[in-house]
């Protein structure tokens, strides 16, 4: 029989699929009552994917003035998604914010916003106070 798991001192991965919301090993493992399991499921949208996919739904749904930056990656109860900054830009000043945040799923790239996100983040970067950079001498 081949192995498909990897051992390395107190640690063995497995190689599985979910099907109907269930994990379904290679191979059948039984492993000793209490043992701590860690799952890891690869990240299907990578962050630059992510940001391209944040940065279209900011000029579609809020203006062209911004851009997401700082991404974080964040693990909620049920999903992963990659959380952005929303950041007015101009070429006058650096970029200013974050005036929100724009999340992404990080299986689906589904961008995780709706109107009520793109309002909210119109209202605050239109009260910002953009002070113009010193011109360069």
């Amino acid at each position: 029989m081949q192995r498909t798991g990897i051992q390395t001192g107190e640690l063995a991965a497995y190689t599985g699929v979910v099907r109907e919301g269930r994990i379904q090993l290679v191979e059948t493992v039984t492993l000793p009552e209490g043992s701590m399991v860690y799952v890891l499921v690869p990240v299907a949208v990578d962050v630059n994917a992510a940001r391209r996919k944040a940065n279209r739904w900011l000029l579609e749904n809020v203006g062209n003035m911004l851009r997401a930056d700082h991404p974080l990656f964040v693990r909620l109860p049920n999903q992963t998604i990659w959380r952005f900054g929303a950041f007015v830009t101009a070429s006058s000043h650096k970029p200013i914010g974050p005036v929100g945040y724009i999340d992404v799923d990080t299986v689906s790239g589904e961008v995780l916003a709706d109107d009520q996100t793109a309002e909210e983040i119109a209202t605050r970067g239109e009260r910002l106070e953009c002070i113009p950079l010193p011109a360069d001498n």
